[in-house]
């Protein structure tokens, strides 16, 4: 055989037998978008006001997104100074946020005396950032005891919000 032609042979043997020698190369991209991150801040708490409890029946009161409240019959509000929770929320413009709240907390008094806030209501469920700004309002139901002992009940109660 003649020399020139074993030697091509030998060259497209390896050739074809190392496939690396035919591919081709080509380099990609990776890239991100970092939008303003979702923040909450509560700025008026919610807040039943001032209330005489009935002496042998258990009843609620009960503070609206809307800022109405509604007194059982058999318990007796005594002021005006109810609100409810107000929540501002700042991200990137034009993004739209859910709101989670929470089922059930309990306020507490200076002597250690409990009532259960729950039912919370919120002036909506989802949110959007038009501007990059929103706000909501956040109502609840308060159960006041027969015979509810007397003092200033305090709690705290957790609000998400995420972008979705």
């Amino acid at each position: 055989m003649n020399m020139k032609i074993a030697g091509g042979l030998a060259l497209a043997a390896f050739v074809a037998a190392n496939p690396a020698l035919a591919q081709s190369i080509s380099d990609g991209s990776a890239g991100a978008e970092i939008i303003a991150p979702l923040e909450i801040e509560n700025t008026a708490d919610l807040y039943f006001g001032t209330i005489a409890p009935s002496t042998s029946t258990d009843d609620v009161v009960v503070v609206s997104s809307d800022g109405s409240r509604k007194c059982g019959p058999a318990l007796v509000c005594l002021t005006t100074d109810h609100t409810p929770a107000t929540f501002q929320v700042t991200g990137e413009a034009g993004y739209a946020y859910t709101i989670d709240l929470p089922s059930e907390i309990e306020i507490t008094s200076g002597n250690g005396d409990t009532m259960t806030v729950s039912s919370f209501d919120g002036s909506q469920e989802r949110g959007q950032l038009r501007d990059g700004t929103d706000s909501f309002t956040v109502g609840g139901t308060l159960a006041v005891a027969a015979r509810q002992a007397a003092g200033q009940y305090r709690g705290a109660f957790t609000v998400t919000v995420e972008y979705n």
